[in-house]
């Protein structure tokens, strides 16, 4: 699979709601370079620069890569419920005002974030790489959502939801975006 820079906003267009081979290969791309994203992005920085907010009321890296962790990991939970269980239920947590609370992974040092973003996106990408087509549309419904969503549709937004903070901080940091 040769691997193509691409949107956001090209990627909402071509990601549309319903599963096919392409889509699933995009949103595989995508969510696999995001590790190695970061760590061009964040490559020559100091660790002053890296904790430093990136402007006026901005995060800093640091701050934008325990977001995306606890995103990815909020993120990745609906995907196991939806394998593992008939009729599974998400109870309502939000990724950084409860799991971040809970979690504080700012108190780690940047080099073990990185790790731990790498290693958990491999097991994701282990688990995503092996599915049928009807196991990428198994369900799971969200504590206080009517719809079902499909382990498709989370990882859609997943992909999308990081590929926006990997394009604001290459933004910030005057930084391409490379594949």
């Amino acid at each position: 699979m040769s691997i193509e820079t691409v949107s956001k906003a090209a990627l909402r267009k071509r990601l549309t709601t319903q599963p096919s081979d392409e889509r699933i290969a995009l949103i595989l791309q995508v969510l696999a370079a995001a590790p190695e994203r970061l760590r061009q992005l964040s490559s020559g920085l100091t660790e002053a620069e890296l904790t430093a907010p990136l402007g006026e009321g901005e995060r800093s890296f640091k701050r934008d890569l325990t977001h995306l962790i606890y995103c990815a990991e909020r993120g990745a939970d609906p995907i196991h419920h939806a394998l593992l269980l008939k009729n599974a239920l998400m109870p309502r947590i939000h990724a950084e005002r409860d799991w971040g609370a809970l979690m504080r992974y700012e108190a780690f040092e940047i080099a073990e974030l990185m790790a731990y973003f790498d290693f958990r996106r491999r097991a994701l990408l282990r688990i995503l790489t092996g599915l049928s087509r009807g196991q990428w549309e198994r369900t799971v419904r969200r504590e206080g959502v009517r719809r079902a969503e499909s382990v498709y549709y989370s990882a859609r937004g997943l992909c999308a939801h990081e590929l926006g903070h990997l394009e604001d901080l290459a933004g910030k940091l005057g930084r391409p975006l490379n594949p």
